[in-house]
């Protein structure tokens, strides 16, 4: 049986831009996170049968709203797919982290760093990797809107490409973007990667 995911990160919030939300700061969409998250929901709105999950967040379960709003489907909050635990780098702005020696050996060498809470991406791949067998398992066929965050969503990815995690920054994920992925017995086809509407 095969499972459509449609890997969604949520729109644009407030503050996303001057610094690291992580789990810490719960912002809202801003206006124009509003608009984004419309014209995605309007983007799938031909989904039939869609169940979405939303990570914790805020800023993703207003984003899973409006998608639910306009198809129909079910919302579901996982733990599993949150935010990177950024423990005390969460709530700091750009300009802090950028003095921080952690912060920068983080961006440089992603693939052996971890966090300050000690959660590396090998851990987000794992988590996200068996809630998405789990969600298999228990909804065999169904089409799973997926509403996260940028680097959960960049992990998987790039565990499916098998590319190499230091290479990050190469693969954009940006606010209100979905990615597009058939997951089978089979194994994993990535057809849409940071596909975006206008807002």
């Amino acid at each position: 049986m095969t499972n459509e995911l449609i890997l969604v990160r949520h729109a644009r919030c407030e503050h996303m831009d001057e610094m690291l939300l992580g789990r810490t700061v719960d912002a809202p969409l801003d206006a124009q996170g509003v608009r984004q998250a419309e014209a995605t929901a309007s983007a799938l709105r031909h989904r039939d049968d869609l169940l979405i999950m939303a990570s914790p967040r805020r800023r993703a379960r207003q984003t899973a709203a409006a998608i639910a709003a306009l198809t129909g489907g079910e919302v579901v909050s996982s733990d599993a797919i949150d935010e990177i635990d950024f423990g005390p780098w969460s709530g700091q702005t750009f300009a802090q982290l950028a003095g921080d020696a952690g912060w920068r050996y983080w961006n440089e060498h992603r693939s052996s760093a971890a966090t300050p809470s000690g959660e590396r991406i090998a851990d987000v791949q794992a988590r996200m990797l068996r809630q998405l067998n789990r969600w298999r398992e228990d909804f065999p066929g169904r089409v799973i809107a997926i509403v996260t965050h940028a680097e959960v969503i960049r992990a998987v990815l790039m565990h499916w490409l098998d590319a190499p995690i230091d290479g990050y920054g190469r693969l954009a994920i940006d606010p209100a973007s979905y990615s597009t992925v058939s997951l089978g017995d089979w194994g994993v086809r990535i057809e849409g990667i940071n596909q975006r509407v206008a807002a």
